[in-house]
């Protein structure tokens, strides 16, 4: 199985997906979504701290919250997203139809700036669509190392699973924060990056247990440590061309999607 990612001015993306349980609906759930509409792909180098504080000042104003971009370390933008998991808690219907967009841009840009550094496109190339479709997913091996090219699901919740609570020693309200990846949209994250294999199981739970012990005694130190790492599903054959995409210096466009 496979899908072609075609961006404005290059050549296709070819990402295999893995022939999997799981690989096989997310193939199908994946085309027939895009059967049905086309997707959001937001360029990473947009999201500037110039662009970020716009938005703040509408959230400040409408929403009340004191946001401010000109610290975007990840203390600072940890509290931030605490602002929306609060106002999500019960799903993006919350959201007021005049700030749709600018919430969706905030919290796609909170986790590109969270380390005062000038967004650029190391991380992930996300598209994405905004619907309430998917299906649970049995638990599949997670990967506990993410290389250049890797294909992996896209986040289902505000929250972060259990590695990125821990990498960013983000213990304040971990059962608020903590999401288990147990749901599967149809959003393809292709990995622009090569991170190192993580081993450190043993501090991340007791991490866990230090700050929350009621989330672990709820959920188990097995769940907690299954659910550790990244949810790939797949890989993009052609690596040259991602690297070519990944310093392209003007606005990367999406053209289209083809399944095979």
């Amino acid at each position: 199985m496979k899908f072609l990612v075609k961006f404005k001015n290059f050549d296709q993306l070819v990402c295999n997906i893995n022939d999997t349980s799981v690989g096989r609906k997310y193939y199908k759930l994946t085309k027939k979504t895009y059967q049905e509409e086309f997707p959001v792909y937001r360029d990473r180098p947009k999201f500037t701290k110039k662009y970020m504080s716009k938005l703040a000042t509408i959230v400040n104003q409408q929403l009340g919250w004191s946001w401010d971009f000109r610290d975007t370390s990840i203390k600072h933008t940890a509290q931030m997203h605490k602002d929306i998991e609060t106002l999500l808690m019960e799903g993006f219907s919350q959201i007021p139809a005049e700030l749709d967009h600018v919430i969706h841009d905030l919290h796609y840009g909170l986790h590109i700036l969270q380390h005062n550094i000038e967004p650029n496109r190391l991380g992930w190339l996300q598209i994405e669509w905004y619907n309430d479709v998917g299906f649970d997913m049995e638990l599949f091996p997670f990967k506990h190392k993410l290389e250049l090219g890797d294909v992996k699901l896209q986040n289902p919740y505000v929250g972060h699973g259990p590695l990125q609570v821990y990498l960013e020693q983000d213990f304040q309200q971990i059962s608020q924060t903590c999401k288990f990846h147990d749901f599967v949209k149809p959003g393809i994250n292709i990995v622009t990056v090569t991170e190192d294999e993580f081993t450190d199981f043993d501090d991340l739970l007791s991490k866990f247990k230090q700050h929350d012990p009621a989330f672990v005694a709820r959920h188990s130190s097995k769940k907690i440590v299954d659910y550790t790492g990244y949810p790939v599903i797949g890989q993009v054959k052609n690596i040259d061309l991602l690297k070519q995409i990944i310093s392209y210096d003007s606005v990367l466009e999406l053209e289209s999607i083809e399944f095979d």
